[in-house]
């Protein structure tokens, strides 16, 4: 396949060139002018000698490939050590579906022809590649809107032929940024890194580049200039096209009626995709090394087959469901590089850190000295991670911050209650556009009072006082809405945050 695409392009050119040869040589001859046809003629053998001159560099000379591009939105700064703040984080079946069988696992291709269509221009050092699961529906396709439910940083030293995966937790509590590489909230800047390709831009709008600059800047400001994102769904159909893969199943596993058991096993593609999306009974972070081990197993089976070579054929077959900014080139090379390494070059790692329920959101904080530590082993650059983002710092921040802030959440509070009362009591006696005014302020507040933000509070407190106070008013209240109903409703609510675990911090 792939030494009949080198062959096809290299007769198009020549084609190409013949016949403008022959149109200038047919058009020299009506004006007799044999000195410009031969100058002419020079010319485009010229050209076409150049143009092949240029390819045969191209995948000679690997290092220009993955030259970053000038035009690239910046990659963030590595947050330094900072006084200042943090902010908390935003944090009946179907059917079975019928059996796949696996494809017949494809002739493997050789070395040589995967070179002759690899662009290596970029191998002379490393290259890191951020890789995301997402699972899309029609629904969140249309809108865009969808998270990236798997995050793996993959990165290729080239010297070494060395390939590092370092896992993401999904829940992971960090700083987010926006595809310029500036912080998408200022005023409260913290919150899940899964989140950093929705609140992005989405599909069509710069996630991608939004959560390459937040994984960048997770990393200390370590470069991620590409990505491939997978819809899942594809893995069902890269595992089909190499004919499926023997694997050790390692915990009970029901989807949508389908069953798998521990024990070694043949797995199709719809097998293995449940088995990576598994997540009852378990953690993000459990799931995640799940897909890691499964990546290996993948990779060990196509290196035995010497199917590994297959990859940008797979890719060709798949595509539909997957998005890079990758070159077919680069991804032949990239495939060169796996047929030459071993497999004790491929390491497992993933992003040191703890869970704990911040606000009733579960997050995944860093250990931002043991991550420095992955950094250094890894990428052999000394970095400065986020201190802000560490475990120990949140769990010291989130008291003090609570006692520094009082004053702004009493009256947030005060505020979300009375408008809440009003709700309560006289929706149908408030006009609709007020009400739907009031309601759309209520939420903006609600979220800065689980956050505990004070810039949030500052901003979002006054509008739904000054509603709430409009409202009464409009009503027939005299003054300010009774402090002993705005206390029942605050009451309430304080009782609804202590049984779902809302507010404050709870250490998994």
């Amino acid at each position: 396949m792939f030494t009949s695409f080198a062959n096809i392009w290299f007769v198009s050119l020549l084609e190409t060139r013949y016949n403008a040869i022959k149109k200038v040589m047919n058009m020299s001859k009506q004006r007799k002018t044999g000195k410009t046809i031969l100058l002419i003629l020079a010319a485009l053998l010229l050209l076409l000698l150049a143009a092949i001159g240029i390819f045969y560099l191209r995948i000679n000379t690997p290092a220009a490939l993955f030259t970053p591009d000038a035009t690239a939105a910046p990659t963030p700064e590595p947050a330094t050590p900072s006084a200042a703040p943090l902010q908390t984080p935003g944090a009946h079946s179907p059917a079975p579906e019928p059996a796949v069988t696996p494809e017949p696992t494809p002739a493997p291709m050789s070395e040589a022809e995967l070179e002759s269509l690899s662009d290596l221009s970029f191998m002379k050092n490393r290259v890191n590649i951020m890789v995301f699961g997402i699972d899309k529906s029609e629904e969140r396709e249309a809108s865009g809107s969808f998270r990236t439910d798997t995050m793996i940083l993959v990165t290729v030293n080239f010297k070494t032929n060395a390939v590092d995966m370092i896992s993401i937790p999904r829940d992971s509590y960090v700083q987010l940024y926006n595809k310029s590489g500036e912080l998408i909230e200022p005023l409260d800047p913290y919150g899940k890194v899964n989140s950093a390709f929705s609140l992005g831009g989405g599909l069509k709008h710069g996630g991608y580049q939004s959560a390459l600059n937040t994984v960048s800047a997770l990393f200390g400001g370590i470069p991620v200039q590409y990505y491939v994102s997978v819809d899942m769904n594809a893995v069902k159909d890269v595992v089909n096209a190499m004919g499926g893969v023997e694997y050790d199943v390692d915990i009970e596993v029901t989807m949508n009626g389908r069953e798998l058991h521990p024990g070694l096993q043949h797995l199709d593609g719809q097998a293995v995709l449940d088995y990576c999306r598994q997540r009852k009974g378990s953690s993000d972070v459990a799931r995640a090394d799940r897909q890691q081990r499964m990546l290996f197993a993948i990779f060990n089976q196509m290196k035995i087959t010497g199917q590994i070579a297959n990859i940008p054929k797979i890719y060709t077959a798949v595509q539909s469901n997957i998005e890079t900014n990758l070159s077919f080139e680069q991804i032949c090379a990239l495939a060169l590089v796996a047929v030459r390494m071993d497999s004790a070059g491929l390491n497992r790692h993933m992003v040191p850190g703890e869970y704990m329920s911040l606000y009733a959101r579960d997050c995944w904080c860093l250990h931002t000295l043991k991550l420095q530590e992955l950094i250094s082993d890894v990428f052999g650059a000394e970095v400065i991670v986020d201190p802000n983002a560490d475990a120990e710092a949140l769990k010291l921040y989130v008291g003090t911050n609570r006692l520094a802030i009082a004053t702004e959440l009493s009256a947030g509070n005060r505020a979300y209650a009375d408008a809440q009362y009003l709700l309560t009591n006289y929706k149908s006696s408030i006009p609709s556009a007020e009400c739907s005014a009031l309601q759309s302020a209520m939420s903006h507040l609600k979220t800065a009072l689980r956050r505990e933000s004070k810039g949030l509070l500052d901003l979002y407190t006054p509008p739904v006082r000054t509603l709430a106070d409009s409202i009464w008013a409009g009503l027939g209240g005299m003054g300010a809405i009774p402090s002993g109903v705005a206390d029942a409703v605050l009451q309430e609510e304080e009782e609804s945050n202590t049984s779902s675990g809302s507010g404050g911090i709870h250490i998994g």
